[in-house]
């Protein structure tokens, strides 16, 4: 049985091995971007379904770019949140102090940015 998907987050990019095959923009599909032909803004969910460079995407869309925001550094990241898990931690990922605490619990160093969304989510 099918079950639609709706609601504010029904565009978010949830699954990254879906879109693993395309090239330059894994959020498009043959330049097609659904979000743009709905009028909203994409956004990709950090969740453990997320890979590599979805972790990076979203690093880039909260904090801009920086040198460390590399497909490396999103799969230490998703490794850390696969750990996370194993402990049975139950962090948020998707807001930018939760990102920035995955960030830093990966390696990363945090940047300006980072801090600052952390000292303001406390």
């Amino acid at each position: 049985k099918r079950t639609p998907i709706y609601g504010d987050r029904a565009l978010d990019m949830v699954f990254g091995f879906i879109h693993s095959a395309m090239k330059d923009d894994p959020t498009t599909y043959d330049g097609f971007v659904i979000a743009k032909f709905f009028g909203v803004e994409r956004s990709v969910r950090v969740t453990t379904m997320a890979n590599g460079d979805m972790l990076c995407m979203k690093l880039h869309e909260l904090f801009g770019d920086d040198d460390q925001f590399t497909e490396e550094m999103g799969n230490a990241m998703k490794q850390q949140i696969l750990v996370n898990a194993r402990e049975g931690r139950r962090e948020e990922y998707d807001s930018a102090a939760g990102l920035a605490i995955l960030f830093d619990q990966a390696g990363g160093h945090l940047t300006p940015a980072m801090a600052n969304a952390i000292n303001e989510s406390t």
